[in-house]
């Protein structure tokens, strides 16, 4: 492990704007340095970023989930944030993340992602089915529908879909990836397909999508709620493709109501749409 230091996450809690510390720390692994944030103490959650993102993305869930009895674990993945290149595959993401809590000692986790990572985190859901014990999935990417030509215009474009008081830390955080990570993030993302992985995800799956998303549109939402053998889906009204950084109390009441909910038997997917 590498060196210490302390960073403070703020976010809402319990209605009021709060901070928590946050303790960044780093793995030395063959396939490079992997960094990751941690706070909180208890039952593990691994939350795991986007496209062009960080671990920061996370902070503002950060004071109500690490007060809810919860471990979280958010790293920077390969290639984004602090940790080393290049860019993997959404398999081998995968694999790295689970690599890492196993460095930790963690058997058992739930999971939670955004855009790319919901396809990573589904991914590990469907290899690692004994070890999930719940998903968590945000405006994830992986269903085929939204081309290059759709898409590209709309990423260089952040007004439609991200916080104006995000545009900073979104800047940052592409810089660092630089343009050859991204572009091959969004060449990667062309060529998976989520939906034959939701097929071996067993763990109780939670669906929370932005109801004004126009890089992963909600119709995709309800496409893999509806893949998944335990699902619900909430949409979070007037949220585009970021409800954790503009809505952050809405999305971690839904997280912790869902993470302290007991295992509901039987396949398919109950809708329940916070939109009014």
């Amino acid at each position: 492990m590498g060196k210490r230091r302390v960073l403070t996450a703020r976010g809402p809690r319990a209605g009021f704007d709060s901070g928590r510390l946050v303790v960044p720390r780093e793995l030395r692994a063959s396939r490079g340095r992997l960094y990751y944030c941690e706070g909180g103490l208890g039952t593990p959650l691994v939350l795991i970023h986007g496209l062009g993102a960080s671990s920061r993305w996370w902070f503002p869930l950060f004071p109500e989930l690490s007060s809810a009895n919860l471990r979280l674990l958010a790293p920077d993945l390969p290639g984004f944030g602090r940790s080393a290149g290049p860019i993997q595959t959404i398999p081998d993401a995968a694999k790295a993340v689970v690599d890492l809590v196993e460095h930790l000692g963690v058997a058992n986790f739930s999971l939670c992602g955004h855009s790319m990572g919901g396809a990573i985190a589904a991914q590990i859901a469907a290899d690692y089915r004994a070890r999930v014990r719940r998903l968590i999935l945000i405006d994830s990417a992986g269903v085929p529908g939204v081309g290059p030509r759709q898409l590209m215009p709309r990423l260089i474009q952040p007004w439609t879909w991200c916080p104006l008081g995000f545009y900073s830390t979104l800047l940052g955080d592409a810089l660092k990836a630089g343009p050859r990570t991204l572009l091959d993030g969004v060449r990667f993302l062309r060529r998976y397909d989520v939906r034959p992985v939701l097929q071996r995800v067993r763990a109780p799956t939670l669906v929370i999508w932005g109801e004004r998303d126009t890089l992963t549109p909600p119709k995709h939402g309800r496409e893999i709620a509806a893949g998944l053998a335990q699902a619900r889906l909430e949409i979070v009204p007037r949220a585009r493709h970021l409800p954790m950084i503009s809505q952050p109390e809405t999305v971690s009441r839904l997280i912790v109501d869902f993470l302290k909910q007991e295992p509901a038997a039987g396949r398919g997917a109950a809708v329940e749409d916070l939109a009014p």
